[in-house]
């Protein structure tokens, strides 16, 4: 399949292009299908629903994207990972040629997958409930 790509678009970048698309139309399904269709009546103004649709979008890239890889930090090394979204992450460490992941970028990274997750949702649960500090 490599062959029949452009020059410098391998599987991983395709195959994570395709991830970030799926992130997304997880976003408007559970944003539309799931929250505002069933819980809130779609009663959401079209600039609420493009800030949920972000929000719900860094919240799920957070979790899944981003926690990955503190996991696979944590527990051993991106190299020496296996699972469904490894390749993405050995792609990006070709960049980073240390043998163990850097301490200071896991702790940045747990701080980033707990904080602005759990931000995300504050903000999401603002906006639904339209609450003064949204």
């Amino acid at each position: 399949m490599d062959s029949v790509l452009p020059p410098g678009l391998s599987l991983v970048s395709v195959l994570s292009l395709l991830t970030c698309g799926v992130q997304v139309l997880a976003g408007v399904q559970v944003l539309d299908g799931i929250l505002l269709t069933h819980r809130y009546g779609g009663r959401s103004s079209a600039e609420d629903r493009w800030v949920l649709l972000w929000l719900f979008y860094d919240v799920i890239v957070h979790l899944t994207l981003e926690g990955q890889f503190v996991y696979m930090s944590l527990v051993g090394t991106v190299e020496t990972s296996e699972g469904p979204l490894t390749e993405l992450w050995k792609e990006y460490s070709k960049a980073d040629r240390r043998p163990t992941s850097d301490p200071t970028i896991v702790s940045i990274e747990i701080l980033t997958v707990v904080l602005d997750s759990l931000l995300g949702l504050l903000l999401i649960h603002a906006v639904l409930r339209d609450k003064y500090y949204r």
